[in-house]
């Protein structure tokens, strides 16, 4: 089950950040992304390999990076989990969010409040593609 979700720039900068399970946010984002940016960097450097997945003992954390170069991170339990639903989740979030913040992007500024209500957006998706990630998100009827 997806539990958070975190959308990092090209730059390390964590841009947006979402809790699935209740409405915490995390106290440092950014030195988190960073964390995240400078692996996904030295396994793709040193390794000629994109990261796909870090798994701990509780946690999986699931790596996608868009043809864009912006990455999304998501953190699941640590159950069994879908893997092409995960990169369609991810997929369809990330475009999404592209396209919706387009001209802030362009002229980006350091100033991630202007993503906050992208959380709004997430919803609706999943939503409209309810059948699809139901079992990625633990949704009930």
């Amino acid at each position: 089950m997806i539990q958070e979700l975190m959308i990092i720039d090209q730059a390390g900068i964590a841009l947006f950040y979402h809790n699935f399970i209740n409405d915490d946010s995390l106290d440092d984002e950014q030195t988190l992304a960073s964390y995240f940016d400078i692996i996904c960097r030295f396994t793709k450097r040193e390794f000629k390999e994109s990261l796909k997945f870090l798994t701990l003992d509780s946690f999986i954390f699931f790596f996608y990076t868009h043809k864009s170069q912006y990455h999304l991170v998501i953190k699941c339990d640590n159950k069994e989990i879908n893997k092409r639903k995960l990169e369609d989740f991810s997929e369809t979030i990330i475009e999404k969010f592209l396209e919706n913040y387009k001209v802030v992007l362009k002229d980006f500024n350091g100033e991630v409040s202007h993503f906050k209500s992208f959380s709004k957006e997430i919803m609706k998706i999943i939503r409209n593609k309810f059948d699809k990630f139901q079992d990625l998100l633990m949704i009930e009827n």
